[in-house]
């Protein structure tokens, strides 16, 4: 569908290091701390570019990510 379209198109915006994490958590549900260990980076760092990606794929997507009271 072209929703499933815009969002590939927005993950492939990212850039390749964010791109990477991104997936690595999202698509292969892989946890932080085997992420941190594979690319040798810190947890807190994984969860940052995940909330860049999140926050970049959102304004791509034209969402809000606000939460709601």
């Amino acid at each position: 569908t072209e929703s499933v379209r815009n969002i590939e198109e927005a993950i492939n915006k990212l850039p390749n290091r964010a791109r990477l994490i991104f997936k690595l958590a999202k698509e292969d549900k892989l946890k932080y701390k085997d992420i941190a260990e594979l690319l040798q980076i810190s947890v807190k760092t994984i969860d940052q570019q995940l909330a860049i990606s999140l926050k970049k794929i959102a304004v791509a997507l034209n969402i809000s990510l606000k939460k709601r009271k």
